[in-house]
Order: C-alpha cells, then sequence, then structure tokens
C-alpha cells in the first residue's frame, strides 16, 4: 500500500513524525463537526485529533498540503499494527457530505428560527459544541436528549470510513481519499522523482 504525505523537507531523505501529546483542532473541518465526529467514533478507529493525515497519490498529497516542499511516502509505523482509515471517495475531509448537513441539521433539530431567537443565557448551553477539541463525553452532555439519537444517525462520517491495516503489499479502499493514521511514530522516506 503506497501512502504519501507532503512535509518540508528533512534531513537526509527521511522524516519522523511523533503523535501529539494533545489534540489538535482541525484546520479544515468546523468544530462543530469535528466535535460531531468525534462524539460518535467507533471504538478501534483512529482519532482524528491525533493522527497524521496523507493520501494515496503523490497528486493528492501535494493538493491538500498547507506545506507541500517535498513528497513523501509512508514507509513504517511503531507500532506497526498502528490504526489506519481511509475515507473513500473524499480527497479531504473539508469535501465530506457532513461539513455541511451536520450543521444544518443540528439547528433543524434545535428549531432553527425557535433557537437562534433565544437569548444569550439560553444560546450559552450549546454553544460549546462549536468549541474545539471536545470530548466524546462533553458532546453527550451538551446535546440536547430529545434530539441525541437523531442527530448521531445524522452522522455518516464513520459508515463511510474503511479501516485498513499497514501493509506494504495491500491496498487502499481506493485512490482518492483521504487517509488518517494513529500512530506514535510515521517514519515517512522522501521520494524521488523517478519513483513510480
Amino acid at each position: 500500500m503506497k501512502i504519501y504525505r507532503a512535509e518540508r523537507a528533512g534531513a537526509d531523505g527521511e522524516v519522523t513524525k511523533r503523535r501529539h501529546s494533545t489534540k489538535r483542532a482541525p484546520l479544515n473541518v468546523p468544530y462543530l463537526v469535528d466535535n460531531l465526529w468525534e462524539w460518535t467514533r467507533p471504538d478501534g478507529y483512529p482519532n482524528r485529533r491525533f493522527s497524521i493525515f496523507a493520501a494515496p497519490s503523490r497528486e493528492v498529497a501535494a493538493e491538500s498540503a498547507y506545506v507541500a516542499d517535498t513528497i513523501y511516502e509512508v514507509c513504517s509505523l511503531v507500532p506497526p499494527k498502528a490504526l489506519i482509515a481511509q475515507i473513500p471517495g473524499v480527497k479531504d475531509a473539508r469535501y465530506h457530505p457532513d461539513c455541511k448537513t451536520l450543521p444544518r441539521k443540528l439547528l433543524e433539530l434545535l428549531g432553527r428560527e425557535k433557537w437562534t431567537e433565544k437569548g444569550l443565557e439560553e444560546k450559552r448551553v450549546l454553544a460549546p459544541l462549536w468549541a474545539p477539541a471536545l470530548l466524546k463525553e462533553e458532546v453527550e452532555s451538551l446535546m440536547p436528549p430529545e434530539i441525541r439519537e437523531e442527530m448521531k444517525e445524522a452522522v455518516t462520517l464513520w459508515k463511510d470510513v474503511a479501516l485498513l491495516p499497514f501493509d506494504v503489499d495491500g491496498d487502499l479502499a481506493d485512490d482518492v481519499g483521504e487517509v488518517f493514521i494513529e500512530a506514535d511514530e510515521v517514519i515517512l522516506r522522501r521520494v524521488c522523482e523517478s519513483e513510480d
């Protein structure tokens, strides 16, 4: 399986990415959506807040990167059985349909007109849902019980995600979708222009 990531150039053509010690807020997904994804993340799936992101091709890796100086291939993981997932057909999570539908669904379930007309004190109760990097338990405690199940059902990311073992001879779910890896270390090797 070939997985690529764009990075700044590393020494000797190799870069080691270590697991962050703290959660990272997303740069390309609304905080509300990220919180709903974490709230509904099934056991055994990578936590996106501690993951590194990659792509199934050099082109998609360069296109999705904030810094695309050099393209690297994921060559090993620590531990070797680290969690890898792919969103088939979605080259960057920012394009996943949940990013548009979930905020609308929440407002619909809250009663868009009624909720937006409430005063600050009433809105303050749910306002933390839009804050970065909430825990599952925090989202659960904030979500009104009367809409909780319908809101969970509205989240589709985890229905789409494919879990994959890291296998150099294996295949990804498709040749487009964003890959995310939760590992203690991800070793990246620089890809030479002449490599296929």
